[in-house]
């Protein structure tokens, strides 16, 4: 508070000069150097009560909330993943921008590359004194499929996805996956069970599997990590893979496929 009163006070000393040497080339660099200060001023202000929103608003939040309430479900938490997420993904698009960008000077080194090499083959043709022959109308329709062909090639490299949200699994392991069926279902206690649909336990189930199994994942994992790779991985139907030995939960309640 000392501060920004001290900072007013150079703000209207300032004005006041600048008032009293309004005619003139002073006067004109005092009121510019007003000016400058009082934007500055204003920034800050501006800065400092959108800070004090934000911590306020955090504040009510948390106060209208739940002690009990879980990570999921807190909004603050939720804002702050947010922000990660987006800083993530900002470093993404400067690494694909970069890797983009290696990309084309490689095709530029690629066909420099040809070109020298014809040249040199151009070069070696005139000292050996041999007189290339015209391509015949087989060799040119040859030449352009194999041009075409290699252009196409290096277009679908340059626009392939650098990364894929998921990792394709084999035939093999994948035929190992058994999918639960409605009378499994049925066994489990409806206690349990609830109103959960088959297809939505199989859906989960079948995550799971591809990432212990399929991509031989071993650590056990947490509900927001499970739904971070939206596996819609929900209480009951945990508890329903539990409950048929499929499952295994540590003291901290991640989940493992049993072995």
């Amino acid at each position: 508070m000392s501060k920004l009163c001290g900072f007013n006070g150079l703000l209207g000393a300032v004005i006041v000069k600048a008032e009293r040497a309004s005619a003139g080339d002073v006067g004109k660099d005092a009121i510019r150097y007003r000016d400058s200060i009082i934007s500055t001023y204003v920034f800050q202000k501006a800065e400092s009560d959108l800070d004090y929103i934000q911590h306020r608003l955090e504040f009510e939040i948390m106060k209208s909330l739940p002690d009990n309430l879980s990570a999921e479900e807190n909004p603050v938490t939720l804002l702050e993943e947010l922000s990660v997420v987006k800083s993530r993904y900002k470093t993404l698009c400067m690494q694909l921008e970069k890797v983009s960008l290696e990309q084309k000077e490689s095709m530029n080194g690629i066909r420099a590359a040809l070109e020298n090499t014809m040249k040199m083959v151009q070069t070696l043709q005139q000292h050996a004194d041999l007189q290339r022959s015209p391509l015949s109308e087989e060799e040119q329709t040859a030449a352009q499929q194999l041009t075409c062909q290699t252009v196409k090639e290096m277009e679908l490299l340059a626009e392939e996805p650098f990364c894929s949200g998921s990792v394709v699994p084999s035939s093999v392991e994948e035929s190992k996956f058994k999918p639960l069926t409605e009378e499994m279902l049925m066994s489990v206690p409806r206690s349990i069970r609830s109103s959960v649909k088959l297809a939505d336990v199989n859906n989960l189930y079948r995550e799971l599997f591809n990432h212990f199994i399929v991509n031989k994942n071993s650590a056990a994992l947490s509900v927001s990590q499970m739904n971070k790779m939206n596996m819609k991985a929900t209480d009951s139907r945990i508890r329903i893979l539990k409950e048929l030995a499929i499952v295994e939960l540590d003291r901290q309640g991640n989940v493992k496929l049993v072995a």
